[in-house]
């Protein structure tokens, strides 16, 4: 079973911005908020600000709180200075994000790839 910390972090972290405002978002708008994944992707939550920065937390309890995040109307991109070889690209599907991610495993020093999916949280206060 997945560890719940580093979820309840970012979501902590998430009630304090008031960059989000709404849950709700047109497909051509950028999916500011917070995410979690539906099918243990290795990357297991993030945060998306107004501001073009990104926070997440990984099923290894590593966190990268300085990653970045780019939108092109129907591509949402995440880089990570801390993980330089990972890649993330994510589409629209109904009210899901699906994901093209590439990870890198430092410990076996190997690139794995996943298609992710993750759904919107509502920020709470704990």
């Amino acid at each position: 079973m997945a560890n719940p910390a580093p979820l309840r972090v970012l979501l902590a972290i998430s009630a304090t911005l008031s960059a989000l405002a709404g849950a709700a978002y047109a497909a051509d708008m950028p999916p500011v908020g917070a995410w979690r994944t539906t099918n243990q992707c290795f990357l297991a939550v993030f945060l998306l600000t107004d501001n073009g920065r990104a926070q997440a937390a990984y099923l290894s309890g590593e966190r990268e709180e300085n990653a970045s995040w780019t939108w092109d109307g129907s591509t949402l991109m995440i880089t990570s200075p801390a993980f330089p070889l990972d890649s993330f690209a994510a589409h629209v599907r109904g009210e899901n994000l699906e994901a093209d991610y590439t990870w890198h495993d430092l410990e076996r020093d190997q690139l794995n790839r996943q298609t992710c999916v993750f759904e919107r949280v509502e920020p709470v206060k704990l």
